[in-house]
């Protein structure tokens, strides 16, 4: 599947936020057990429902991250969450996982 620019940024958004979200050790279990429990609920997504379902479910989502981490978390940290979730899945489907 050949992405466009939209998509591209998109996705690099996504890695962006996979490489901020396990900066914070204080809480590295938890960071990973909440994009792992986005994570979840992606795997029923193929390419493009990943990119809509991005646009489409973004308050359940940081929702969920948001009730793993504590109270004090900043919301970006939450987004960074949320996109790291997205960018594991995207390379889940495009077979580019180690």
């Amino acid at each position: 599947m050949e992405l466009s620019r939209y998509d591209q940024a998109t996705v690099g958004l996504w890695g962006r936020g996979y490489a901020q979200a396990f900066g914070h050790t204080r809480h590295r279990a938890l960071s990973e057990a909440a994009v792992h429990a986005v994570l979840v609920s992606l795997r029923r997504h193929d390419l493009p429902g990943l990119f809509h379902c991005y646009d489409a479910g973004t308050a359940a989502d940081l929702a969920l991250v948001g009730s793993l981490m504590p109270e004090d978390t900043p919301e970006e940290t939450l987004w960074q969450l949320r996109d790291a979730a997205f960018y594991l899945r995207w390379l889940q489907l495009t077979g580019k996982l180690p």
